[in-house]
């Protein structure tokens, strides 16, 4: 299950569960995301099941990198857990760029 996302342009950190205790899952993820085009760096933290993604805002986006963790199966059960609440990765996406803009309208008031 996924249950938390926090993202800014270029930078992503999300909670996946079948991280959490498995350096395999941590490398297997790792591995996956970097051969796409765009995505910089991952580090997936097999003790707190937090993956942050550092990527390329002018090749590839939240959404994308959503969709090919959904398309991989690693937030299918976010998805469907989620779903009962109306929710889903879309919504998580949604609380993220959100979050993302009122980060910047208080950083324009500082």
């Amino acid at each position: 299950m996924t249950d938390y996302l926090h993202a800014l342009d270029g930078r992503m950190r999300i909670k996946i569960n079948a991280v959490k205790g498995s350096p395999a899952t941590a490398a297997v993820i790792t591995g996956y995301l970097l051969s796409f085009l765009g995505i910089d760096e991952v580090n997936a933290n097999s003790i707190t099941g937090n993956v942050l993604i550092l990527y390329d805002t002018s090749l590839s986006s939240q959404e994308v990198i959503l969709q090919l963790l959904n398309d991989a199966g690693y937030l299918k059960k976010a998805i469907q857990t989620s779903a009962s609440h109306g929710d889903g990765w879309v919504g998580m996406l949604a609380r993220a760029v959100m979050e993302t803009a009122l980060q910047s309208m208080v950083m324009a008031l500082i």
